[in-house]
């Protein structure tokens, strides 16, 4: 027996049992039958003191129905669709009604590993279970937040393709909404900005006169000297950040926090996920189907060379004009 099923049948949760077909081998069965033991004997005395407490058997499934019921309400929609997919995920990892004290680490780390093969959907599954062990640990039924140690996939960035002219402007349109993260994305997209540069920046780099965040380059000596130009449409956007941040940061986030917003705001308007450097792909790009000048584009993206600002150009992914150069990349019609 490896846990717990609920039999609609009987309304009741009943043991669910591994049978051979759950195994390779004859040998990968008998191997198991030690941990079967050990978990049976674990589990009988768990029911023992629950029925002296009276305390039903908790199980992630028991966990996941008053957090999902609760506190993941309060996140945004789109998050709350990512961890019901992982939540289904676990379900099919058959951990789900195991009493929460018998799972390892082990446990958890085969769950992840047979459902997500790629970093974000692990991560997601990670966090529902961190959430799930943390209310656990609150309630004393474990001693430690076992999902801590779950190890995720390597990070595997996709080809940081441009945005198209449809995803502006339904990026565009979120930032109209009220979503003031969004407009982080916009301004690396009409800027050229790096995320590290974006990261690096404070509001005292921005000189307003001239229309320029000076100081924030990074890596190489012409983006250190080059400033970042803004242009006239883009002014309203980055008066309205420096409000939004609370601190001298023009980004008053954390990294990681900041990652995880980005796809989520891409998730949330239905655009192909990538990396955020597809911000600064897609300016380079916009200019030169603006048929901008390839020294005027070389000068925006701040590259000693032609030949590296070469590969921040994908004009044959979209042949319609997005965009065209700093003043001239106006934001799309809607």
């Amino acid at each position: 027996m490896v846990g717990y099923k609920w039999c609609e049948q009987k309304k009741k949760y009943i043991p669910d049992r591994l049978t051979k077909g759950g195994f390779r081998t004859k040998k990968e069965a008998l191997d198991y039958v030690p941990i079967l033991t050990e978990r049976y004997k674990k589990q009988k005395a768990g029911e023992a003191e629950n029925k002296r407490v009276g305390k039903g058997v908790v199980t992630l499934k028991t966990l996941w129905d008053n957090y999902s019921t609760s506190s993941m309400l309060k996140i945004s929609k789109s998050k709350q669709g990512h961890y019901m997919a992982a939540w289904r995920k676990l379900v099919k990892a058959k951990i789900t009604n195991i009493p929460i004290a018998d799972l390892t680490i082990q446990d958890l780390q085969n769950a992840v590993d047979q459902q997500a093969s790629t970093y974000y959907p692990a991560k997601d599954m990670k966090q529902v279970l961190s959430h799930l062990y943390t209310r656990a640990q609150a309630q004393q039924d474990v001693l430690s937040n076992l999902a801590e140690f779950i190890e995720l996939p390597e990070l595997e960035e996709s080809d940081p393709f441009p945005f198209n002219e449809d995803d502006l402007k339904k990026l565009w349109s979120d930032y109209g909404k009220g979503n003031k993260m969004t407009g982080y994305i916009l301004l690396m997209i009409y800027t050229g900005m790096m995320p590290g540069e974006l990261f690096k920046a404070t509001k005292d780099m921005i000189d307003w006169d001239k229309q320029q965040i000076v100081g924030a380059g990074l890596k190489t000596k012409k983006r250190k000297q080059t400033p970042i130009v803004i242009a006239d449409f883009l002014i309203p956007v980055l008066r309205d950040l420096c409000e939004f941040s609370q601190t001298d940061k023009l980004l008053a986030v954390h990294r990681d926090t900041f990652y995880d917003e980005f796809h989520e705001i891409l998730f949330r308007c239905g655009i192909e996920d990538r990396t955020p450097y597809a911000c600064r792909h897609t300016t380079a790009t916009a200019m030169a189907l603006g048929n901008i000048a390839p020294t005027v584009i070389q000068s925006v993206m701040r590259h000693a060379k032609f030949s590296t600002t070469e590969r921040y150009i994908h004009t044959d992914r979209d042949t319609a004009t997005m965009l065209n150069a700093v003043n001239l990349m106006t934001p799309p019609k809607s």
